[in-house]
């Protein structure tokens, strides 16, 4: 009677989240202007009916045979760290290496123990923040992503190449793997504090590898490592300075702790203005637009980055950044979806 109970409610679950489902779509075809916001709650209700449909396969006894090797991660951790959103997070962390956060374990904290002995460690993660929703009916495989297998890469200046020639988060499975310096562990706090990361807050960590000897491209037959030109292409901006208003603006959100908990109220201000200075040094502007093209000219217009709890205002002018206005970004207004705080349209 128990089992009959709890297979019908799993079924009205899943019935209720296919409604949500549906009426989300309506929403996503009909405000174009809403789309990340829309894509983001049919993300969030896509996983709990795929969560209710499992749950649905084994009370009714069925076995799959998994012929394709799926393979089903368990989350061993979430990633904190300073970079709010996905504009504004390094491309890659070794651009920001004052950058730092933490791993916030979900494991028995021996598991780590010994990884502070090592410099440098990988990070597998999901790229939960992705908002692209595939529209594209699966093929014989089951992928549903596999529409356009071709991106022009941000600095590619136009070239389209193979989604897997990049580092794009837009795959085939949206998992990412990255190259983090560790710093120390906080057996007490269950943390693992890393930094020259690229990694947006809340990113679910599935392992933790430590970089060996033997990872490094030419350790054995001391063949160099290669790259296309426009990966190695140096265009990062020359300068970036505060405003002495913004930095006046700096001091007091610090000690009010609006960065907290990566940076602290009485040593965070030096470490997060060289932080912000090297994101915008990469020029975080979006790049697929006519409008905020990095390296045109647009002085006069005010960009915005979120960078923990703040919003930080920024002009770019030729080859430098001068951050304007640093502002509380009041979070708690906002709505959280997936860990990322969804804002109004200029965020």
């Amino acid at each position: 009677v128990a089992a009959t109970a709890a297979l019908l409610y799993t079924r009205r679950q899943f019935k209720k989240q296919e409604a949500i489902i549906s009426k989300l779509e309506e929403t996503r075809q009909a405000e174009r202007k809403g789309r990340i916001r829309a894509e983001m709650k049919l993300r969030t209700h896509l996983k709990s009916q795929e969560i209710n449909k499992a749950a649905d396969t084994v009370d009714q006894g069925e076995i799959s045979t998994n012929e394709h090797n799926d393979l089903q991660l368990q989350c061993i951790g979430k990633i904190v760290s300073p970079y709010t959103k996905r504009m504004g997070t390094p491309r890659q962390g070794a651009l920001v290496p004052t950058g730092k956060g933490y791993i916030q374990l979900e494991i028995p904290i021996e598991c780590v123990e010994g990884l502070e002995l090592y410099s440098h460690a990988w990070v597998l993660f999901s790229f939960h923040a992705n908002t692209d929703m595939p529209t594209a009916k699966a093929d014989a495989r089951g992928f549903k992503n596999l529409s356009k297998t071709k991106i022009r890469p941000p600095r590619g200046n136009g070239i389209k190449v193979g989604m897997l020639a990049t580092r794009s988060p837009h795959r085939p499975n949206n998992i990412g793997l990255s190259l983090v310096k560790i710093g120390s562990v906080d057996k007490k706090g269950k943390r693992l504090h890393i930094a020259a990361l690229d990694l947006v807050n809340g990113t679910p960590v599935y392992d933790v590898k430590p970089v060996v000897p033997w990872d490094e491209p030419g350790h054995f037959d001391g063949e160099k490592l290669k790259v296309p030109t426009w990966v190695s292409q140096d265009d990062e901006l020359k300068s970036v300075e505060f405003s002495p208003s913004a930095r006046e603006q700096m001091v007091k959100l610090v000690k009010d702790g609006k960065l907290a908990p990566v940076y602290s109220k009485k040593t965070g201000l030096d470490d997060a203005i060289k932080t912000i200075q090297e994101v915008l040094a990469q020029d975080p502007r979006a790049s697929n637009t006519n409008t905020n093209k990095r390296g045109s000219e647009s002085a006069n217009k005010v960009y915005s980055i979120l960078f923990a709890s703040i919003e930080v205002q920024f002009r770019v002018d030729g080859d430098g950044v001068v951050v304007s206005n640093v502002m509380d970004a009041d979070l708690s207004k906002a709505e959280i979806v997936d860990g990322i705080p969804v804002l109004g349209s200029g965020h």
